[in-house]
């Protein structure tokens, strides 16, 4: 499978996560583990492979969807739960989606930053 296949294939699985925030601790953190995966994809990508416009436009839709529904997925996972996870897994600031606790800023303005 190329990574555009495969990145579209999580987009996918990140799309029932995101409709579900609701959903158990457990799917809410595998929401972030997918959004891993499709991050290390968008940067294994080469520049002059090019990602579907449609992909991009989804996973940018289901970010933004997450970043409004930050609160219930923070009362899903737990904050105490969500920092000691992130503290396990040493992820970086520019994962953002698992900071959602944390930032206050805008979703564009973190794309600006990371993208």
């Amino acid at each position: 499978m190329n990574l555009i296949d495969e990145l579209k294939k999580l987009t996918q699985k990140y799309y029932g996560y995101v409709a579900d925030l609701e959903g158990s601790s457990i799917e809410a953190f595998d929401l972030l583990f997918v959004r891993d995966k499709m991050q290390d994809i968008l940067e294994k990508i080469k520049p002059n492979d090019t990602i579907p416009k449609p992909i991009y436009e989804r996973v940018y839709t289901l970010d933004s969807l997450l970043w409004q529904e930050r609160g219930s997925f923070i009362t899903v996972v737990g904050e105490k739960e969500l920092k000691h996870a992130r503290e396990q897994q040493e992820v970086p600031r520019s994962h953002w989606w698992w900071y959602l606790d944390e930032l206050k800023a805008p979703l564009e303005v973190v794309y600006e930053i990371n993208f």
